[in-house]
């Protein structure tokens, strides 16, 4: 009897648990180096970034890019020719400039302008819902059926060009459309537009608060376009008349027609409160003396700032 004990005995320690002790010490080492895998796992994700967000620029102003103001991208020209694919379009010496699609002109800067302006206080990315009615009140336009199509050829327009802007000196190209996606419901004239992210690329090589009610006051699309470039520069340095003609892409030919026109534009300018003065000198230069507010001059050339913080809601 007792030699059949001590055969059932180990038996018995087998069902009792002795020799699962190599088994849970398996387990445990599993599930050791499970924890240690999501440790790592988690370990080489990425930092969470803040959503991307154009910069928060106070109400009576507007945030737009350097590049885009000291080129001929908006021209002052009624005509509206479509550009052969990646046309080099004028621009200052920094940077190069090239476009595909139906030209740009002051008009549709406006709509730019007034668009950024609503997007700044959310995530670009997100939607941007605004009614024509108060888009186009907001541009001092009338909010009739001419105007309301008017609207819609414009965001059209800002979605079928492609801008690339390369940024010599950093060898860096910036290359889309200015609006993304946008949806129209027709009965309520209610729009959704949608901003590239990749537009704070524009942003970090610099950016000047416009003046908006200065410019709404200005008569003709060249003195938009000067209030705009002139904006851009702390002290303005003298420029060719030939030169602004360029930039600013006017198709007038005849360089005396042109700086006729150019005279009855900066006088406007002077008229808004944006010129103490100006001359065109006997080397056919133009000089200007602007007018800026204390706190306009820091915000010139100003670069784009990341806050680390959590992004406003959108809401109307």
């Amino acid at each position: 009897m007792d030699n059949e004990q001590s055969m059932v005995t180990p038996s018995i320690a087998v069902a009792a648990g002795r020799l699962q002790t190599p088994t849970v010490c398996l387990i445990a080492r599993l599930e050791a180096i499970g924890e240690e895998a999501r440790k790592k796992n988690r370990d080489d994700k990425p930092t969470p970034q803040p959503n991307a967000q154009l910069p928060l620029w106070p109400q009576t102003v507007r945030g737009v890019p350097n590049a885009l103001l000291r080129t001929a991208l908006f021209t002052i020209s009624k005509d509206r020719e479509a550009s052969k694919p990646r046309n080099l379009l004028a621009s200052t010496s920094d940077i190069d400039l090239r476009f595909t699609g139906e030209r740009f002109n002051q008009t549709d800067l406006d709509v730019w302008e007034v668009l950024l302006h609503v997007a700044r206080t959310q995530p670009l990315e997100t939607e941007v819902r605004f009614s024509a009615y108060s888009l186009l009140k907001a541009l001092g336009r009338g909010t009739g059926k001419a105007q309301r199509e008017q609207l819609k050829d414009g965001i059209a327009r800002l979605q079928g060009g492609v801008v690339e802007i390369t940024w010599k000196k950093d060898r860096k190209t910036f290359s889309g459309q200015l609006v993304g996606n946008a949806f129209r419901d027709d009965m309520t004239q209610e729009y959704v537009v949608v901003l590239n992210e990749k537009l704070l690329g524009l942003y970090d090589d610099g950016y000047t608060h416009i003046d908006w009610t200065q410019r709404k006051a200005l008569k003709s699309s060249l003195s938009k376009w000067l209030h705009g470039f002139f904006s851009t520069h702390d002290k303005p340095h003298p420029y060719k008349v030939a030169t602004v003609r360029a930039l600013c892409g006017s198709t007038t030919k005849e360089l005396w027609k042109f700086r006729q026109m150019l005279k009855v534009a900066l006088g406007d300018l002077v008229t808004a409160g944006f010129l103490k003065e100006w001359s065109i000198t006997s080397a056919d230069l133009v000089r200007v003396v602007v007018v800026f507010p204390d706190d306009q001059v820091k915000h010139i050339n100003k670069k784009r700032v990341i806050h680390r913080r959590k992004p406003s809601t959108f809401t109307r």
